[in-house]
């Protein structure tokens, strides 16, 4: 009789603990399915970053490598035309010229002639643009020791700026180019 008072016990006790481990069960499930949504959740937003930092890098190049068309479309500019025909253009200006365009702390002053370039390049917001500033004439005052005089030589700053795929993303370049 005892065997079947211990037996009805254990029946008791296990059928209890397995009522209440049901539930247990179910928030432990739930738990573990909530940490995966936030690791996921979080994976995400990274790849979202990523994403535009990548973005934003690609159309920082983009302005840059128009800035850099510019800048050889001057040099070329300068290289291929005479001296008297590039001073009377608009866009050339004596050096640090009040009526210059400033591009300088983004800060863009419109106002002022500058030029585009000759070719256009796709996929910017707006053509690149320079403005051309002469430095004046240096002449080195002697001769060779074989009595060549040294040829005069004249020194150009050339400013460009260059626009990636949107009107935001801005890059400006300034160079300094000599012409003998």
């Amino acid at each position: 009789m005892k065997k079947i008072i211990q037996n009805a016990t254990y029946i008791r006790q296990s059928s209890v603990n397995k009522a209440a481990q049901k539930g247990s069960a179910l928030l432990v499930s739930l738990v573990m399915l909530l940490l995966i949504s936030i690791i996921s959740v979080g994976a995400m937003q990274s790849s979202i970053l990523q994403e535009r930092m990548s973005s934003n890098m690609q159309d920082r190049e983009l302005a840059f490598q128009a800035a850099e068309a510019a800048l050889r479309d001057a040099e070329n500019l300068i290289l291929t035309q005479n001296l008297e025909w590039l001073e009377q253009q608009p866009f050339v200006y004596t050096v640090n010229e009040a009526t210059r365009p400033a591009w300088n702390n983004n800060a863009f002053d419109n106002d002022g002639n500058r030029q585009s370039i000759a070719n256009p390049i796709a996929g910017v917001s707006q053509q690149p643009e320079f403005f051309i500033e002469t430095i004046e004439l240096v002449a080195p005052g002697a001769s060779t020791e074989l009595g060549v005089e040294v040829p005069d030589t004249s020194y150009f700053r050339i400013t460009s700026r260059g626009f990636g795929g949107t009107a935001q993303t801005v890059v400006v370049l300034t160079s300094v180019y000599r012409r003998q």
